[in-house]
């Protein structure tokens, strides 16, 4: 009994710390690429020298927002993959069972 404790308290530790890597990747290539985006937008509004330039600077944020917004649905929807294999994952640890799909066995 104490094997199989050890076993399970490894495949658990092992699943928690790959899913935890994951989770970190995700959020630092997120915040990066926020980051970028904000950085961008604050540039071209430190540039504005006249209307015309503010008008074009308007019209990009426009577009910006639009891509921005399309990210974010990306993202949670990668969240939400994330979060059920995740799931999965701990539920397979916890129960014991093979990773291995019956092609590999």
């Amino acid at each position: 009994m104490t094997n199989d404790m050890f076993e399970k308290a490894t495949r658990i530790n092992q699943a928690l710390f790959e899913q935890f890597s994951k989770a970190a990747e995700m959020q630092m290539s997120a915040f990066r690429r926020y980051a970028d985006v904000t950085m961008e937008q604050a540039k071209k509004v430190s540039e504005v020298r006249n209307l015309e330039d503010l008008k074009t600077v308007t019209g990009d944020q426009a577009e910006t927002l639009k891509t921005m917004s399309e990210q974010l649905t990306e993202d949670w929807k990668a969240w939400q993959s994330y979060l059920k294999e995740a799931r999965d994952e701990m539920q397979q640890a916890v129960s014991g069972e093979s990773e291995e799909t019956p092609d590999t066995k």
